[in-house]
């Protein structure tokens, strides 16, 4: 693989799913960082979810059931024999992920245009992305657990209720959808499932982020949406994009009703309030 991709510094952009990731991409893309010709339409580059696939798999994990992953993944000899691997395929898969964008490493990290990509298993693959890309650089999107829970929760019924035309489908069901994948009939089908995976998720990526130091960022979801103008710059300069840049995101996207929606419904704020120690142990409130 060209040791001017290897000496990059991508901004790899972790946070469990429905978390606000894709928000991020594009954020990163108005401020002029490259994240793929490839994007499906959750603004993940195909190449890197392939490949994240493949090393979950690999571990015998998915990104629904991760774990696995975080114990595979925790043994050295072990990701530097994956990321040997995971070497091999993105050079070979590296031109899709280029495309006819005309995008190329420059000679060192400061004068490369900069590049990265989003995928939620970043959060668990990352030890491998760290052997590959040394300087490599984190974006964590973090958002209330309750509110996670509560939009993957949703997503998994209408994606069973679809495939299994059953409300409630037995517990070995297990379907193949296009948008999510494998699923099983449990995992991020209740509200307390969903809960622990995004437990697992946050507290993953700040195990990993944690190991890199200034070279991780942290972001809430609702700051984001709240606050854009006081957080955007900090993106970018994180990003190592011009000063400039960040008069270039559009803000009208970013929706500050969004931020902590499920106070507005009595169902999920209940849940929240019988939640409140896990949601306290990761800073936030029911």
């Amino acid at each position: 693989m060209d040791a001017r991709l290897t000496q990059a510094s991508p901004i790899v952009v972790t946070g469990m799913h429905r978390s606000g990731t894709r928000l991020a991409a594009q954020i990163l893309e108005q401020l002029g960082v490259f994240m793929g010709a490839d994007q499906q339409g959750d603004s993940e580059s195909v190449t890197f979810m392939l490949i994240n696939e493949g090393v979950l798999h690999q571990c015998s994990a998915f990104w629904t059931e991760p774990m696995s992953a975080h114990f595979a993944l925790s043994q050295p000899e072990f990701v530097e024999r994956v990321a040997a691997n995971t070497r091999v395929t993105l050079s070979a898969q590296i031109g899709n992920f280029i495309g006819r964008s005309g995008w190329r490493p420059g000679p060192t990290p400061e004068g490369a245009r900069p590049f990265g990509w989003k995928d939620p298993r970043n959060t668990f693959t990352l030890p491998v992305w760290k052997r590959i890309f040394p300087n490599l650089r984190a974006l964590h999107i973090v958002r209330h657990g309750v509110d996670v829970a509560a939009s993957l929760a949703r997503r998994h019924s209408e994606a069973l209720r679809a495939a299994s035309g059953e409300p409630v489908p037995p517990a070995l069901t297990v379907i193949r959808d296009d948008a999510l994948g494998v699923l099983s009939s449990r995992r991020g089908w209740t509200l307390a499932e969903a809960l622990t995976m995004w437990e697992q998720y946050v507290e993953k990526a700040r195990l990993e982020m944690a190991d890199i130091e200034d070279r991780a960022l942290e972001i809430r979801f609702e700051d984001l949406l709240e606050r854009p103008d006081e957080v955007i710059p900090g993106i970018a300069a994180f990003c190592g994009a011009p000063s400039a840049a960040k008069d270039t995101v559009e803000f009208g996207s970013l929706q500050a009703a969004r931020a902590y929606a499920f106070r507005r419904d009595a169902r999920l704020a209940a849940f929240a309030d019988t939640s409140r120690d896990t949601l306290e142990r990761f800073g936030y409130a029911p």
